[in-house]
């Protein structure tokens, strides 16, 4: 376990220095500056100001998760983590999915800059939260919520065998009380090395994701930039697929020693998990 913490650990920190220099050359805001200069603004222009607003974000994640990591602080470096999940299948909606423009974009905020859209209310004056109403035309819509984006993204698979897991660890659900507790005391000082390893882990596999979605919809103008994030991918999505495997292989020899059928269902159940998570890596 301790060679693929390292092993994870130094992918993250190359890939928050890889991301830093994406942002710094590449994340331009192109609709704000083709409006202050009166140029027409495409679908496209909107798209790719989306992806980078998100990539900026995650990656301002990124630097903050090394922060906890390095105090020791798994846990809410987990919760960060589903964040930066979020901001993986946003961006990669948008590029899936014709409507995902209006549902991301113009109905929090109007892609003509004009406030187009208002939370739907009920006939007692209640907002129902998950509808829109035009203001001009008053039709309702309805907002997608984070399953329907993930499935716009075309990451069902990251949905139904991560997401759970950091919303579990994000939420005050009592299934992960024994993160903060040793035996029968409740603990905000102990370190606990599985928290870790989903730390690192999940962070450079979505990380990766990323990498790919740039190479995969042409965002670059840099080519040299280009270069360098498809020769990242294309060795540690290899690199990264070795440590889920290894981690099957582990698992699969520590279920050969337990006696309880739930503790073995359940391994099998999370090796299953990670076989599915390790072939949908792009």
């Amino acid at each position: 376990m301790e060679k693929e913490i390292k092993k994870l650990q130094n992918l993250l920190t190359k890939y928050i220095e890889l991301n830093k220099m994406i942002v710094d050359q590449q994340a331009i805001a192109v609709v704000l500056s083709k409006k202050v200069g009166n140029i027409p603004v495409s679908d496209l222009d909107y798209e790719e100001d989306f992806i980078f607003f998100c990539f900026t974000k995650f990656t301002k994640s990124m630097i903050a998760i090394e922060t906890l990591i390095e105090s020791d602080l798994y846990e809410d470096a987990l919760n960060l983590t589903r964040s930066n999940y979020e901001c993986l299948i946003n961006a990669k909606a948008v590029t899936k999915s014709d409507d995902m423009l209006d549902q991301l974009i113009d109905y929090k905020l109007g892609l003509n800059g004009e406030k187009k859209y208002r939370h739907a209310f009920s006939k007692k004056g209640n907002p129902i939260y998950n509808k829109v109403v035009n203001i001009h035309t008053l039709e309702e819509d309805n907002l997608i919520n984070i399953k329907g984006i993930a499935d716009k993204a075309e990451e069902e698979v990251s949905y139904n065998n991560v997401y759970s897991f950091l919303s579990e660890i994000t939420h005050c659900n009592f299934l992960t009380s024994g993160y903060y507790r040793e035996g029968i005391d409740y603990s905000y000082s102990m370190v606990n090395e599985i928290a870790l390893v989903n730390t690192l882990l999940w962070n450079v596999y979505f990380n990766i994701k990323f990498y790919g979605l740039f190479i995969d919809e042409e965002v670059f103008d840099i080519e040299d930039l280009e270069k360098h994030v498809l020769s990242i991918l294309l060795s540690d999505t290899l690199k990264v697929a070795k440590i889920l495997e290894d981690e099957e292989k582990r698992v699969e020899n520590e279920a050969k020693k337990l006696q309880d059928q739930d503790e073995i269902d359940q391994a099998k159940q999370y090796i299953n998990r990670l076989v599915l998570l390790r072939t949908h890596m792009r």
